[in-house]
């Protein structure tokens, strides 16, 4: 493109915001298809008018280089002026833009005139994964924050680009795709919502169209000569607009599974499927529907049910043993009918009398606590096992499935909090209460106020307030006043009715002693203490004091006095002195109390200290590279050999991505389990049972049991349940599990397909015959194909061939590249293509090893099978006139193609773990809106 670009920060105001000359910039390789989409999404934008609705009168101008470059000796300086007078960049991401020097320069020129961030770049995937496609300039981006002394930094943090997608398995999808997913590039245009311009750009094409309709119906009504034929050509008008709105529609699907709106695109995939009366087929519902539903699987993980809040959710939970989901949002708590979906009620601050208050309404429940028993179905048969190629450090197998958990937590109640007040809800009514009465005598003690309540906070996850005793002043009667006495309640498993009273040894009450406290036990009460001296030096520090009589004995010297950090008023070095340490967590662990605390210049190190918790003697330091932590109440456990058959005990510290293993008494590493996505949820048994749910949707079931010493070989675990979904949050009763994306919560069950029949083994191989009239063979080396394969191949249009077949009057081929071709009447060229096998992370060395084409009851149809040299086996029905793909039918670790039958039009499947076969239906597009219909009305 001519000189490098120079980069060089720059700020923006309003006015030159206002006054630029291209509402977009357009960069994009200057590769044939590349090019194609780039002036396409030039016309689109140039030509879009904004809908009324919207009230922004807005015609838009696009820089693409071919367009609007003129001649210059020096292209540099004509790119930099168009970046600068660009409100919004526009990046076409193909297979081999993070190679393009470029393309690269012009994102980093245009994020230096926008302080480094990527707030208005915009990217159009139009082929390859993001992960693989997006350079790094578009992965990161820079944020101002201010630190502890008020002063503005510089931070740079990982983004995921705004991106609209066209990847498809042609180009001619992808175009087709472009005429639709434009308007996620011009929804941040205009400053709206995708999904309500998309709904009334839809509107608006089908007024267009019926006006048009109208139209030309006044004129054929003059023409009566023409009538007939204009009617028919009216009418295949109508068709083809109906066609298309329904093929939108199932791109809309695949878009929403890909966000995590399960539901929604199962629901869209349906209502594509054309009616019988409509005459139609529509491939692309067809395949987004038996995708979506699993309809060649036994049993298929779906969702059953959706709540919805108003914005993200923070917690979620089962209670009423099962029968109730209550959630969180920042507008406050809602109550649902887990099996109807019903909303109960929905609890808000306003409701509770706090308004106007700074504080949320927080939602509490009783502590979790190990799960008694659990049983597993095996469904791996002999040593057969298969990874799940999740990228963790272990080996993470599929086997087996859960089918009874015990001990899982009633929740008989729930509990909401504002401004320390608290109140119990019942799970089964949604009615609540005041968690605990006020009593007479306080009540006159704050002049038999109605507005006077008890505050409450957690201690070991009980409920625990302070009390304050008054008297009556002497000389003026009524006039209560502060004795200084204070006592500290807490209430045994959370029942009100069930007080434990500890009182303070010199009967005084000083400082902020009751908020100090972390865990409180007949023998024991441990506190965090930060505080600075009358000198104003500062220091944190975790004191432990006996409790004699259920008196804590502060007067005494304290059984343990710990220093977490302190530092002197004038030594300001401690602020980027990579020792500094920060208290965040304690609780009790059973017979241990542990401590967790952070340091390192960016926190980067965490630190545990675990303690005998009735002596508060120090067993062991475990310190361990990890920049985050795990944020549920649980940041460790402990699992005691006597339990777990283990060696000796074990301490398991709980991050954000990684599990340390270490002997509770020394610290001494014994492993390290590492996941790629965050940790979301931790449930367990004490005999070292336990199971990880993470961001990316997956379960994995490990066994902190049995070990016999340090492990140097590689762990393994198994996958228990995927949501095959990225989730924020997720949670398990029994059989039901919810999953949580944004502010819609799925209820998930494990569906049986009824249309799945299970056959023995000794008759599997009717299904894999080698008749020649069932298939295709290969001609590749016959003498009328393999010249038209050498020319097309010298051309670079197609790969190595491993099939051919002259199938009516057209040649098809099938590349070891998992591209399908169609070969012109002329056999001169590809007239058309289509892409079988998409190359992913997972699948990148995955080879071709034998091909098998079926011939099926339809004879423009036909059922390609595609086998791998691991033997991973998939096959495809392609339409052979429209060239597009019906269904794509395995391979899934579920169950995978292995044959078919053309008398009976049936597939087979098996799953080679548990070795089992079973017989599905080529479902009609009938039998699909059936399957659909039904899931739909089970929803329902």
């Amino acid at each position: 493109m001519g000189k490098e670009i120079e980069t060089g920060e720059k700020t923006e105001n309003k006015t030159e915001q206002n006054n630029r000359r291209y509402k977009a910039f357009i960069s994009y390789r200057h590769q044939p298809f590349d090019r194609k989409v780039a002036v396409t999404l030039q016309k689109h934008l140039e030509t879009f008018h904004p809908p009324k609705q919207l009230e922004k009168k807005e015609k838009w101008r696009v820089f693409r280089d071919e367009t609007e470059l003129p001649t210059s000796a020096d292209l540099s300086q004509d790119i930099r002026e168009a970046l600068e007078n660009s409100e919004y960049l526009i990046v076409i991401c193909s297979s081999m833009l993070a190679q393009s020097k470029w393309c690269r320069e012009e994102i980093s020129y245009f994020k230096s005139l926008h302080n480094n961030s990527t707030q208005n770049i915009l990217a159009l995937l139009i082929e390859g994964n993001p992960g693989d496609v997006f350079p790094e300039e578009l992965c990161w981006s820079e944020e101002i924050r201010k630190n502890a002394e008020g002063e503005e930094i510089r931070e740079k943090i990982e983004v995921e680009p705004l991106a609209a997608n066209i990847t498809a398995d042609s180009e001619r999808k992808s175009l087709k795709k472009l005429k639709t997913e434009y308007l996620r590039i011009a929804a941040p245009l205009l400053g709206c919502r995708y999904d309500d311009l998309y709904q009334r750009e839809q509107k608006r094409k089908i007024h267009r169209s019926l006006a048009v309709m109208g139209g030309v119906t006044v004129v054929v009504g003059g023409i009566g000569i023409y009538s007939s034929i204009m009617a028919v050509r009216l009418n295949e008008q109508k068709r083809l607009l109906q066609e298309e709105n329904y093929n939108r529609m199932a791109v809309q699907s695949d878009y929403m599974w890909e966000d995590g709106k399960v539901t929604e695109a199962i629901e869209t995939a349906v209502d594509a499927l054309p009616d019988t009366e409509d005459n139609m087929s529509v491939f692309s519902a067809e395949k987004a529907t038996a995708e979506k539903l699993g309809v060649f699987q036994r049993e298929n993980f779906l969702p059953i049910q959706k709540y919805e809040t108003t914005s993200y959710i923070t917690k979620v939970a089962f209670v009423n043993g099962g029968k109730n989901v209550v959630a969180q949002d920042a507008t406050g708590v809602y109550l649902w009918e887990t099996k109807s979906g019903k909303l109960v009620k929905k609890y808000t601050k306003t409701e509770m009398g706090f308004e106007s208050s700074s504080w949320d309404l927080d939602l509490l429940l009783d502590k979790e606590k190990p799960l008694e028993d659990i049983k597993l179905q095996k469904n791996v048969s002999g040593g057969n096992a298969m990874t799940d190629g999740g990228g963790t450090n272990e080996l993470m197998l599929y086997g087996y499935k859960k089918i009874m958990t015990k001990g899982e937590a009633q929740n008989s109640y729930f509990y909401l909090t504002c401004e320390k007040r608290l109140w119990r809800v019942n799970s089964e009514t949604g009615e609540y209460e005041s968690f605990e009465k006020v009593d007479a005598k306080e009540k006159e003690w704050h002049y038999n106020s109605e507005t006077y309540a008890y505050e409450y906070r957690k201690i070991d996850g009980q409920f625990a307030r302070d009390y304050q005793e008054y008297k009556e002043n002497e000389e003026i009667p009524g006039l209560w006043e502060e004795t200084g006495k204070h006592s500290l309640i807490v209430y045994k498993e959370n029942d009100s009715n069930q007080k434990e009273i500890y009182n303070y040894e010199d009967e005084k009450y000083f400082g902020y002693f009751y908020d100090e406290i972390l865990s409180i036990s007949e023998d024991i009460c441990y506190v965090n203490i930060s505080k600075y001296d009358d000198n104003g030096d500062y220091s944190d520090k975790i004191i432990a004091y006996a409790v004699e009589n259920q008196t804590i004995m502060r007067n005494k010297s304290p059984l343990l006095e710990e220093t977490i950090e302190e530092h002197s008023k004038d030594d300001m070095s401690w602020i980027t002195s990579p020792e500094k340490e920060s208290f965040r967590y304690a609780e009790r662990i059973g017979d241990y109390f542990v401590v967790r605390s952070v340091y390192g210049t960016n926190e980067e190190y965490c630190k545990y200290r675990v303690y005998d918790y009735k002596t508060a003697k120090k067993i062991s330091e475990i310190t361990v590279n990890a920049y985050t932590c795990y944020k549920d109440e649980k940041s460790a456990l402990i699992f005691k050999k006597e339990d777990t058959n283990n060696y000796t005990d074990v301490f398991l510290g709980i991050l954000n991505q990684e599990l340390i293993l270490t002997e509770l008494n020394t610290g001494k590493l014994i492993y390290e389990y590492t996941f790629p996505t965050e940790i979301i949820k931790i449930r367990y048994l004490e005999n070292g049972i336990i199971f990880v749910s993470l961001k990316n949707g997956k379960e994995y079931m490990l066994g902190i049991r049995e070990i016999e010493g340090v492990k140097n070989e590689k762990g393994y675990g198994w996958v228990i349940q995927d949501f095959e979904k990225e989730i924020d949050l997720c949670e398990s009763y029994e059989n039901n599990y919810i999953g949580v994306r944004s502010n819609k919560v799925y209820l998930y069950q494990d569906l049986e397909n009824q249309n799945a029949e299970e056959i023995e083994e000794d008759k599997v191989l009717l299904y894999q015959t080698q008749n020649k009239n069932v298939k295709y063979p290969d001609y590749t080396q016959s003498k009328t194909i393999k010249p038209v394969i050498e020319d097309l191949q010298k051309q670079g249009l197609i790969s190595e061939v491993m099939w051919s077949y002259k199938i009516g009057d057209k040649i098809f081929l099938y590349g070891r590249d998992g591209v399908f071709y169609k070969i012109n009447e002329e056999l001169s060229t590809v007239e058309e293509k289509i892409t079988l096998k998409e190359e992913t992370e997972e699948n990148k060395n995955e080879t071709s090893e034998d091909i098998t084409v079926w011939r099926t009851q339809n004879q423009n149809e036909i059922l390609l099978e595609d086998e791998t040299e691991a033997h991973n086996r998939r096959a495809w029905l392609i339409n052979l006139d429209k060239m597009e793909i019906r269904y794509e039918i395995g391979d899934d670790v579920k169950g995978q193609f292995a044959g078919y039958s053309q008398k009976e039009n049936k597939v087979l499947m098996e799953n080679w773990l548990e070795e089992k076969y079973w017989l599905c239906p080529l479902y009609t597009a009938e039998e699909l809106k059936e399957l659909g219909t039904k899931w739909k009305n089970q929803t329902d």
